[in-house]
């Protein structure tokens, strides 16, 4: 399954005052970018969960994970500085979501989140969003996703 497949967005480090602001940005880059295709629904209920799991790719050095995040990677990944490019290390990452309403995610929480969450990370040229696509469950339940970034 994928999910928001059809949204433009660009993963940048700007700071909104409220999700209702970020929600408007979302609205504006949509029509800017998608013109009359622009299909954002932000109300609309994409994962029927109160917890998922989202898997990606970014930049980063050792430290950097933020407290719902892990590694992907295998043994000790950060031993190696050859691997890495003016100290960050290119790294498969984990990242756990909760709903605020304990039982499911609106595609504008889930965006919101997400965008949030890679504030913090260094993407390269891959900063734009091109959706998620489910991965299977982890720890038993909880629906893993992979989020896809394009340049």
């Amino acid at each position: 399954m994928r999910l928001l497949q059809n949204i433009a967005w660009n993963f940048n480090k700007n700071s909104y005052n409220s999700i209702a602001d970020f929600n408007q940005r979302v609205i504006e880059y949509q029509l800017a970018i998608m013109k009359e295709r622009a299909c954002w629904k932000s109300d609309e209920i994409v994962i029927d969960s109160p917890i998922i799991d989202v898997a990606f790719t970014a930049w980063i050095k050792e430290g950097d994970l933020a407290k719902n995040e892990n590694l992907l990677e295998e043994g000790d990944f950060f031993d190696d500085a050859e691997d890495s490019e003016n100290g960050y290390f290119q790294a498969e990452i984990k990242a756990r979501l909760e709903a605020d309403n304990d039982r499911n995610f609106t595609a504008l929480e889930l965006l919101y989140k997400l965008d949030e969450q890679m504030k913090s990370k260094e993407l390269g040229d891959h900063i734009f969003f091109e959706g998620l696509s489910e991965e299977g469950e982890t720890d038993g339940a909880v629906p893993l996703f992979y989020m896809a970034c394009g340049s």
